[in-house]
């Protein structure tokens, strides 16, 4: 009888043994190996050594325990049940260790690969099933669980993350600062390129960004800004400190320690608001609130999907491309998800948004959470000498803010610019369109700043620098973060004004400036000394600059691009903002103007149909987006249509993508709703010799 239970126990030890270790390979090495090579998300996630702890311990043991549990229990009803039980889990296991060797070697057929991968699976539970050698091969995996997680925790470079800061004052270095005569701000916004705020004569669009265009009047615009990486835990860095981070460095004062906050920190209260980076000390500035575990494992999830699955099938899972963390719909953070029919939870930017931020969740990025934090943050400032530091994800994706306070009812996330996709072009124009809509709330944010200065009498003494971490690619094809030779011009170039204390006049300067020249100024225009080594220079001593930029040198690059886009649409307000593509010159008139024919043979709805009976809705949102679907006689891709809102012509719809037996559109529409009950209807256009003709589209029933 003992003979039999040494027997089952050791039977037992093996099949457990087993599954942890083929749920360490399909799941904890996958895992723990990305997020270990990318410590940024934790930092930008506010995540401590305690959370990525029991981050890894979960990982690493939950799926494994689930198993063996489930397994346990069913053995002990009944052993056929539990050999029945343990095939499956087993064959789930391997399944996804065989969907992530797939997705490596690039196979993209998801229905392939779920073959490959299952038959795979039939293959090994097959033999652990029917062989005892297969099944003790299988548990020496399990030593694999724990040598992942042990890499994890002290050999991976979140592992410096876990080991917390270790740099001291001795690090510091000699700082000497004569005494501050008013506030220093450094405000730092998001994929923000220079070319956005350009007309093509290199002067600022005041139509779109009068703040900024007022801002240009008292300080030092340098048209000629750029930034050496379009990543913002290399980007933001780069500018606290003056230096180009080496591969490997983390956004924390660890590697960090001689930076904009340790500068002033000692002498100085210091209000910063850092939503991805962590450089400011403990000493100096309070800690800010921990993410949450459940938001880093619903990200883990996530991140986990989009490597195991199939292209096809990870569709949707929510994106990963544009955030360090907040990829679920938990909070709208990371990128703003929303519902059909723009039902969706609404936050306001308007009046109330310091009490809205206090409500938001700690970790909110979204872009409602991240306009309030600027808000906030800067409304701190006082009469006082002081420090402050805003990095907020403005005008970042998702664009979903507006420059009137409201934000948009939905977010065209399918089809957009994706190139090979019908009605790419247009798809592209809107890319433009919503980027452009939330500089103009980015616009607004500043401009509440600029006020508030003035408001507290310090304005005059204040030194003030408003740029950007870097830019982002709005014209295809290249569009979005991935460098290319062809995008530079828009992806690295961005804002960068210097207001220094006492300036009352503007200047324009095209001399090359780099983000790492701007703390050396800083201290340049305060008179300090520092001993510290910087890979930039003052852009106010003459000195001459240690490092090329990765742009050319030359500023007609970045006029080129703005000109571009200009061409791209009717008019530089926001008006013409909304005229493109085949609405290009009649965008903005009023359907009176041209001859209505008879009603086209297309049909269409719209998702947010039921909200125009009264505007803007009870949160502040507005459908400057529209989507629905366009139902067309046969099979071929409708022409794009005109909409019209209020009986002005108000925008182009289409960038169709193919769905059941219509097409789905998304459309951009200018500022011509009114507060109440609003009309919106569609035209097909014709061009004809007498003129253009508006041919009205019926509504689906």
């Amino acid at each position: 009888m003992a003979a039999v239970t040494r027997q089952r126990t050791m039977a037992w030890l093996v099949g457990a043994a087993g599954l942890m270790g083929m749920a360490g390979l399909a799941i904890t090495q996958p895992v723990l190996d990305l997020f270990g090579r990318n410590p940024e998300f934790f930092v930008a996630g506010r995540h401590g050594r305690k959370q990525i702890v029991a981050f890894a311990l979960i990982v690493a043991i939950v799926p494994s325990l689930v198993a063996v549990a489930l397994w346990s229990v069913t053995q002990l009803a009944s052993r056929t049940a539990g050999r029945v039980v343990y095939g499956v889990l087993l064959g789930g296991f391997t399944a996804l260790f065989g969907l992530l060797v797939l997705a490596h070697l690039g196979l993209s057929t998801w229905w392939l690969a779920l073959a490959v991968a299952g038959a795979f699976a039939g293959v090994v539970v097959w033999l652990a099933l029917t062989r005892s050698t297969a099944r003790t091969l299988l548990s020496y995996l399990a030593i694999g669980n724990v040598a992942f997680l042990l890499l994890f925790l002290f050999a991976s470079p979140t592992a410096r993350v876990i080991q917390g800061d270790q740099a001291s004052a001795s690090d510091l270095g000699s700082v000497k600062l004569p005494p501050l005569e008013g506030p220093v701000v450094l405000v730092i916004l998001d994929e923000f390129p220079v070319t956005t705020l350009m007309r093509p004569d290199g002067t600022v669009n005041a139509a779109r960004y009068p703040n900024f265009a007022r801002l240009a009047t008292a300080s030092t615009w340098f048209r000629n800004a750029s930034s050496h990486r379009a990543a913002t835990s290399v980007a933001v860095p780069a500018i606290l400190t003056g230096t180009i981070p080496k591969k490997g460095d983390l956004p924390t004062f660890n590697d960090f320690p001689r930076n904009y906050f340790t500068l002033f920190g000692q002498n100085y209260r210091v209000n910063r608001y850092e939503s991805v980076t962590n450089m400011c000390p403990a000493s100096i500035c309070a800690p800010p609130p921990p993410g949450s575990l459940r938001g880093e494992l619903h990200d883990g999830a996530v991140v986990y999907g989009r490597q195991v699955l199939p292209p096809r099938l990870a569709e949707s899972l929510p994106s990963v491309d544009h955030s360090w963390g907040g990829f679920t719909n938990e909070s709208d953070g990371g990128t703003g998800s929303f519902a059909a029919g723009g039902q969706q939870a609404e936050k306001s930017v308007g009046s109330d948004g310091y009490a809205r931020w206090h409500h938001l969740d700690p970790d909110d990025r979204s872009a409602p959470g991240q306009f309030n934090a600027m808000r906030l943050t800067g409304s701190l400032i006082d009469t006082h000498p002081s420090v402050a530091m805003i990095h907020v994800a403005l005008p970042h994706f998702p664009w979903i803010l507006t420059p009137w306070g409201t934000r948009l009812t939905q977010f065209p996330h399918d089809g957009l610019a994706k190139a090979g996709k019908p009605g790419q072009t247009l798809a592209a124009a809107q890319v433009y369109q919503l980027h452009a809509m939330q500089a103009g709330a980015a616009d607004a944010a500043v401009g509440e700043l600029v006020d508030h200065l003035k408001e507290q009498g310090v304005w005059d003494k204040s030194l003030l620098v408003v740029t950007s971490d870097h830019g982002d690619s709005l014209l295809p094809p290249d569009l979005g973060r991935r460098e290319t030779a062809k995008n530079r011009e828009e992806l690295l170039r961005m804002p960068l004004f210097i207001k220094a204390p006492g300036q009352a006049h503007g200047e324009v300067r095209d001399d090359v400036a780099q983000t790492v020249d701007i703390l050396p100024s800083i201290i340049d225009l305060l008179g300090g000394q520092v001993d510290w080594h910087f890979d930039g220079h003052s852009l106010y001593d003459g000195s001459t600059r240690h490092h090329e930029p990765k742009v050319s040198t030359s500023v007609q690059p970045a006029l080129a691009v703005a000109a571009r886009h200009a061409r791209d649409f009717g008019g530089l307000d926001w008006k013409g903002l909304a005229a493109t593509g085949i609405g290009k010159d009649i965008v903005g008139r009023p359907v009176s103007a041209f001859r209505v024919g008879a009603p086209s043979d297309l049909r269409w709805r719209d998702d947010d149909q039921a909200l125009f009976s009264s505007l803007p809705t009870k949160g502040g949102a507005m459908p400057y987006v529209l989507s629905g679907e366009v139902r067309a006689p046969g099979t071929h891709e409708p022409p794009e249509l005109v909409a019209s809102v209020n009986g002005t012509l108000a925008g182009v719809v289409g960038a169709y993508v193919g769905k059941g037996a219509g097409w789905r559109f998304t459309g951009f529409v200018g500022p011509w709703y009114v507060d109440g009950a609003n009309t919106v209807d569609t035209y097909e256009v014709e061009r004809t010799p007498a003129g253009v003709v508006l041919h009205p589209v019926p509504r689906l029933g």
